[in-house]
């Protein structure tokens, strides 16, 4: 019976008069509606609005492939492209044809093939994205603390990796693809804990592509997903991360010295980790694939000032309050750790920022985010050390 009333109602053809068509478009949404709640009562402990979205994603893109489809019987008309999206709809419905869960992007990737479809895939919908040394850990670690979901390290994998995945960042792990990436969080699903899923991975700000090539295989997920950064001036941030190195080569006669770091990283040799600091760069590549006001974008100047005003921030654009406060930034104590910038380093380090520090404020004046983000943002302090001792 239902399949009789489906062709009726995809055939655009046939000679029902239109009250009874308007019969069967009232009794099709019923018996509609009811196939929606029983196919909800019979799914796993997942959010049905998730389910749901995976639906309307999945038909809206069917038919957005068909609109750009010239070879389609009968042009593109609101009519053609209306009864193919009731078809579709139809078909996920009564048929679950496997065509409308298919990732959206057809073109090769360097990722294995996904075999589980979106509905199977537990991926984070808040990505924390660095920048590192500013500020990511002690943020991270609230949010954490407070019962926002993360990561799970498998046997083999360094403990840190429950919070930093790693993933877009290393080659072989985003070889693994989709599955190895899902896996990491499935447990929270299992655990009824999968309304903010997390992954605070300092170092993706600079693999804005791969994220692109991934999310955009996975609409539903792109559709739910949030990015936060953390922004300091990049001096300093270059300064801290030195520092950090250095900590683990104490003693060492051939640790450099922090001229010596900047010249090897800044010099002009071509070095992945010189664009870190490059901010609007980044940023400008993220929101060609998220809606500008699913962007959070904090100021470390900020955060070391007031954290309550940033946790504040924060809270709203999660939509929820997160108990607990913002531990203190990093500071572990390094008794070899450079507290200024010399005026050398200076020298060599401002000019390969100062561009584009102005165009970062320019950007960012001109696209402005949700509305709880600081506005404008601030210009970064002095790089100096000694003033913030960080």
């Amino acid at each position: 019976c239902i399949r009789i009333f489906c062709i009726i109602m995809a055939d655009n053809t046939n000679n029902t008069s239109r009250i009874l068509r308007r019969k069967y478009r009232i009794l099709l949404g019923a018996i509609g509606l009811t196939s929606i709640i029983i196919l909800a009562a019979k799914l796993p402990p997942r959010s049905t609005s998730h389910y749901l979205g995976n639906v309307k994603s999945s038909v809206l893109e069917v038919a957005d492939h068909d609109i750009d489809n010239p070879n389609i019987r009968g042009g593109s008309s609101y009519v053609d492209v209306h009864s193919r999206y009731r078809r579709n709809l139809l078909r996920f419905f009564f048929f679950h044809d496997p065509k409308t869960v298919t990732p959206k992007s057809s073109k090769p990737s360097m990722m294995r093939s996904v075999q589980s479809s979106q509905l199977e895939l537990a991926l984070p919908n808040v990505l924390f994205l660095g920048a590192q040394k500013a500020g990511s850990t002690s943020i991270s670690n609230w949010l954490i603390a407070a019962g926002i979901c993360r990561a799970k390290s498998f046997p083999g994998d360094p403990p840190y990796f429950a919070k930093e995945v790693h993933f877009f960042d290393k080659d072989e792990r985003y070889k693994e693809g989709a599955e190895f990436y899902a896996q990491r969080f499935q447990h929270c699903v299992d655990e009824g804990n999968s309304e903010m899923i997390m992954d605070a991975t300092p170092d993706y700000l600079t693999y804005m592509e791969r994220i692109s090539e991934f999310y955009n295989q996975f609409p539903v997920a792109l559709a739910n997903l949030k990015a936060m950064v953390v922004l300091r001036e990049p001096i300093a941030r270059e300064l801290s991360l030195y520092n950090h190195y250095s900590s683990f080569n104490i003693g060492k006669s051939s640790w450099i010295s922090f001229e010596q770091h900047a010249e090897m990283v800044y010099g002009g040799r071509p070095y992945p980790r010189a664009e870190i600091g490059k901010y609007v760069d980044h940023l400008k590549k993220l929101v060609t694939f998220l809606p500008r006001d699913r962007l959070l974008v904090l100021s470390y100047d900020e955060i070391k000032r007031d954290a309550k005003k940033a946790q504040w921030r924060i809270q709203q654009f999660l939509g929820k309050e997160f108990p607990g406060d913002l531990p203190h930034l990093n500071s572990h104590e390094n008794p070899h750790k450079v507290r200024s910038v010399s005026p050398q380093a200076q020298g060599l380090l401002e000019p390969v920022f100062r561009e584009k520090n102005e165009e970062l404020y320019q950007f960012l004046d001109a696209n402005p985010g949700p509305w709880m983000e600081q506005r404008p943002f601030p210009r970064f302090v002095d790089s100096n050390m000694e003033t913030w001792k960080i």
